[in-house]
């Protein structure tokens, strides 16, 4: 029996940090999970790591399907890759595959039904613990498009044979937490978590001429969303955007824009409320190359927050074919939707404000912003902070799925900025675990006429400097 063999027999026996077993909680569910044979150049501590990988999914209750055996869904697909070893830097060793692994799944699978994530698991000499997050993300990200899937466990072999010194799980989204004790399973664990929240995201509908022509052209907060995203990008909080053909050849580039519609991405997110419209106004999706930075009209698209059962209504001006919303576009409209209503009115400049005597009743959240930065302080006289809930989400959730939704409203039902009159501060945060920010802005009294601009004051070392925050560091808890 290897270390790692031992020491996930008895994790069942160590309670989790966060105090509840991940059985134990409402959202969890029996997954489905098939192991792909280890090609021969693999590693034995890559095979002793997915042997102990695959005995932790069965001690949980999960079921592994044989190969050959066909199944509907599979919710977890477990590949071991190689890196090769040598003197140059991580990022620099990962070699491209001729043909990404999703898609070659994808023809394997064919009509018997579909991958929920696909998962490279591969051994590195480095401890990515020790890593930088700049250095782990971009590591992540090259081998993710090289190889072709979208989640990667880093093994660290440790001092004997077979033992497994830490495992990394790395997302798309930058997450990279590190498991360096019952590491198989907590890797399981997470993987599970991972697999139990379906996708939302694409689920939209397009409502045709929605909104009027000459009405979208004079709407006010397209604007502010273009000039709050130029000042997000020269404070540091948002970044250019990415291309895939920045991590892969211009011949692999061509296959992913041409059989998965992927050109890149881009990271965070903008929205406010524009009263005019009786609309939710958002970026476009990243996948399109939008740089959030520099936004045009055609980078924005307004949505109705009121989601039906599930399903996302994209308002289409008069005329134009609006470009897909930002994959958190759900968990933002999950959140105006919980909110409480206020009422607002315009003031002599025509701008909308607080007024509890106005003529509209909207969300009582005016605007807010997702970046992929870490924060180590906030003043609490100005924004409230609320902590993740890890007794009910230990583990952190992508974009766009629906248990991200389940902790959006969570954390807003705990607000008491939100819910309080009694406390009058009018912007909330919260860490998205393992990713980035989530921050809004409340309709209140003696905000700036424009959205959004009063909230990034507060990210502004010039200004009030009242969040300190750091793209280059995100926590990544255990």
């Amino acid at each position: 029996m290897t270390v790692t063999q031992a020491e996930t027999m008895s994790a069942r026996s160590a309670a989790p940090a966060f105090g509840r077993r991940l059985e134990e909680l409402d959202w969890w569910r029996s997954c489905s999970v098939r192991v792909v044979d280890p090609a021969p150049e693999l590693s034995g501590v890559v095979r002793t790591f997915l042997d102990d990988l695959t005995a932790a999914f069965v001690r949980g209750g999960h079921r592994v399907v044989p190969r050959g055996e066909n199944e509907t869904r599979l919710d977890v697909v477990l590949v071991g890759v190689s890196v090769p070893d040598g003197p140059g830097p991580l990022a620099d060793r990962i070699v491209e595959e001729p043909t990404p692994l999703m898609l070659k799944l994808r023809k394997e699978q064919g009509r018997q039904g579909v991958v929920g994530r696909l998962v490279a698991v591969a051994e590195v000499p480095e401890r990515l613990s020790g890593m930088s997050h700049p250095e782990v993300v971009r590591a992540a990200r090259i081998l993710m498009a090289r190889v072709g899937v979208f989640t990667v466990v880093f093994i660290s072999p440790g001092a004997l044979p077979g033992e497994v010194a830490e495992a990394t799980l790395c997302t798309m989204e930058g997450g990279h937490p590190t498991e360096t004790e019952h590491v198989a399973q907590g890797i399981c664990d997470r993987l599970v978590a991972a697999a139990c929240a379906h996708e939302v995201a694409g689920r939209h509908d397009v409502v045709p001429d929605a909104i009027g022509a000459d009405a979208w052209a004079a709407a006010r907060t397209p604007r502010s969303l273009a000039v709050a995203g130029t000042r997000m990008g020269d404070l540091g909080l948002l970044p250019a955007p990415h291309a895939m053909r920045d991590f892969v050849s211009p011949r692999l580039s061509r296959t992913y824009a041409m059989y998965l519609n992927l050109q890149g991405f881009s990271e965070g997110m903008l929205f406010a409320f524009d009263p005019d419209l009786d609309a939710l106004v958002v970026t476009a999706s990243g996948r399109w190359g939008v740089d959030k930075r520099d936004l045009s009209d055609g980078d924005l698209v307004a949505v109705d927050h009121r989601l039906n059962q599930g399903r996302l209504r994209v308002l289409a001006p008069e005329g134009m074919q609006p470009m897909a919303p930002s994959v958190e576009a759900w968990e933002v409209c999950a959140l105006f939707e919980a909110a409480p209503t206020v009422r607002v009115g315009r003031n002599a400049a025509g701008h909308w404000e607080w007024d509890p005597n106005g003529t509209h009743e909207v969300p009582a959240i005016r605007a807010g912003l997702h970046a992929h930065v870490g924060v180590s302080h906030a003043d609490s006289t100005l924004i409230e902070s609320i902590p993740p809930d890890r007794d009910r989400y230990p583990y952190g959730f992508g974009c766009g799925t629906d248990l991200m939704i389940d902790v959006a409203r969570s954390t807003l039902a705990a607000s008491r900025a939100l819910h309080d009159p009694a406390d009058t501060r009018h912007y909330v945060r919260w860490p998205m675990l393992y990713h980035g920010e989530m921050a809004l802005e409340l309709w209140g009294p003696g905000l700036p006429e424009e959205p959004l601009r009063g909230l990034l004051d507060l990210f502004d070392p010039q200004v009030l400097g009242a969040v300190r925050f750091h793209p280059d560091h995100i926590d990544q808890p255990c």
